[in-house]
């Protein structure tokens, strides 16, 4: 028997389209791309001016993408300073979790509602799921 594994993924950078936003002059638009399982993280370097940084043997070396772990001590750019990855992937699960719940608080107060069953959203007023074809009770 297999076991599914998902792995997860973010984009650092200073752009508004990146998953984690970091503004600082060293940061790329685009700077980092993090890769993460439940026991396994890869960073890549996307190209940035500044670089990213793995401290591994005593120093910090510039890498394009390398395998390391959560506990493992990264520098994003050449004046930030150093933190362990596990931090970073945290910030981002935390602004992630924080997304989510504004969109819930947004739906809930409009005149919408989701699908217990695949999680759609529907205008108050329907009595059926257009996706997966529930049938809502309808308000007394």
């Amino acid at each position: 028997m297999s076991t599914t594994i998902e792995m997860q993924q973010f984009t650092v950078g200073s752009h508004i389209g990146c998953d984690l936003r970091m503004t600082h002059p060293s940061i790329n638009r685009a700077h980092a791309k993090i890769y993460f399982t439940d026991d396994t993280v890869l960073i890549e370097d996307l190209d940035s001016r500044a670089g990213t940084f793995v401290f591994h043997e005593g120093s910090f070396k510039r890498i394009k993408s390398a395998k390391i772990k959560f506990n493992t001590v990264i520098r994003l750019g050449s004046d930030l300073e150093a933190v362990e990855v596990s931090e970073i992937i945290a910030s981002y699960q935390d602004q992630k979790a924080k997304q989510k719940k504004d969109i819930y608080q947004r739906v809930k107060h409009m005149s919408f509602k989701r699908c217990i069953d695949c999680g759609s959203v529907l205008e108050k007023k329907k009595i059926y799921c257009d996706c997966c074809g529930a049938i809502f009770e309808e308000a007394a």
